[in-house]
């Protein structure tokens, strides 16, 4: 039976130097010190965690496989496996990996899966004990790596694990922007280069005309449409030549401190699939569908220590959580009842929440109408 982890960091820098570090500076970044690798290049590295309460670490025999790339992403397969005691920290096989977002910043994943050990039982110490520590390895070795590489000293740590993610969070900082007057081959030249979806487009002032989208690009080669606006919109982008003559206009927009899940329901809705992000007068990022479901795919570590972020803030110190795959368990009690759908509220809206399974209690039933006096 084999169980998937996922942790991930952002980490600041030139993407050309996060990458070449990344791939000759793994093995010194993990390895002990003074711990000489063994002839098949493998080394060992200390995993930490908590099981009941108690801290607990272990050796690791890692093994690292030859870099290769998808597209931007620098892919590094990575392996480990305890030389004993495989039952608390088990075998795990995936990937490191490196996405640029921008010239000045990239994503570092940690992807793969791990062997849960003695089947049906072992499913069961699984739920109870072995992924919280399979995850807390996951993060504590990811976190490693990100210091290595080095953090972005303007991002607090935990800010990823922050209830409510804003577009901030996720956007692409200083994206690629294309003068209106540009033609439309060097554009498109650009979006492949860069291996982007689009770009905001700016007039000689400087202000914001609209986006240049791959959609926009394609429509000019395509077939004509028969009828209707669609067919005017495809006659003016087949007789395009600039970049200012084929974009999309006007250009959906919105702020950096804006929450991610507005900006999700605002990429719905006008059914674009992405948003410039303005900051005054000043285009300072831009925000895909495919950053949106970064907020998605966060570890159940990350969602968990999120929902109870949202519970200290609502003063509720009496319920447990669990999280198994993006859904939600709440147990315990809360001393009214009106108090539940406040709780499972609040907790539906935490970014990266899949369901929520709640079996919490109430000491009061303020919900019933208050008894007649007696006479």
């Amino acid at each position: 039976m084999e169980r998937w982890l996922y942790a991930y960091r952002q980490v600041a820098g030139d993407v050309t130097v996060l990458d070449e570090r990344l791939r000759e500076g793994l093995r010194d970044m993990l390895s002990e010190p003074d711990d000489a690798p063994e002839v098949d290049g493998s080394f060992r590295t200390r995993l930490r965690s908590e099981i009941a309460g108690i801290d607990t670490e272990k050796l690791v025999r890692v093994r690292v496989g030859v870099a290769g790339r998808r597209g931007s992403r620098l892919r590094i397969p990575l392996a480990w496996e305890a030389e004993s005691g495989r039952r608390v920290f088990p075998r795990f096989d995936g990937t490191i990996e490196l996405e640029p977002m921008s010239a000045a910043r990239a994503q570092l994943t940690l992807t793969g899966s791990y062997e849960v050990p003695f089947g049906p039982l072992g499913a069961l110490a699984d739920a109870s004990a072995l992924r919280r520590v399979a995850e807390a390895s996951a993060e504590e070795l990811v976190e490693r790596i990100a210091t290595g590489l080095g953090r972005d000293p303007s991002r607090p740590p935990t800010a990823d694990r922050y209830p409510r993610l804003t577009v901030a969070d996720v956007m692409t900082p200083d994206p690629v922007v294309l003068d209106e007057e540009l033609p439309l081959r060097t554009a498109a030249l650009l979006l492949f280069h860069h291996r982007i979806g689009g770009a905001p487009v700016l007039a000689d002032d400087g202000s914001l005309v609209g986006v240049l989208s791959e959609a926009d690009l394609l429509d000019k080669e395509a077939a004509p449409a028969r009828s209707g606006r669609e067919a005017t919109v495809h006659e003016l982008r087949a007789a395009a030549r600039t970049v200012g003559e084929a974009c999309s206009r006007p250009a959906r927009v919105t702020v950096p401190d804006a929450a991610l899940r507005k900006a999700a329901r605002e990429m719905l809705d006008a059914r674009v699939a992405r948003l410039v992000v303005v900051d005054g007068t000043r285009v300072v990022g831009i925000v895909s569908r495919h950053d949106v479901l970064r907020a998605l795919v966060r570890t159940d570590a990350s969602i968990a220590d999120a929902v109870r972020a949202v519970l200290v803030r609502l003063d509720e110190h009496d319920i447990a959580v669990e999280v198994d795959w993006g859904v939600v368990t709440l147990s315990g009690s809360v001393t009214s009842r009106s108090r539940i759908s406040v709780v499972e509220r609040a907790v539906r809206e935490v970014d990266g929440v899949m369901d929520l399974q709640s079996s919490v209690g109430w000491l009061i039933d303020d919900t019933l109408p208050a008894s007649p006096p007696l006479a």
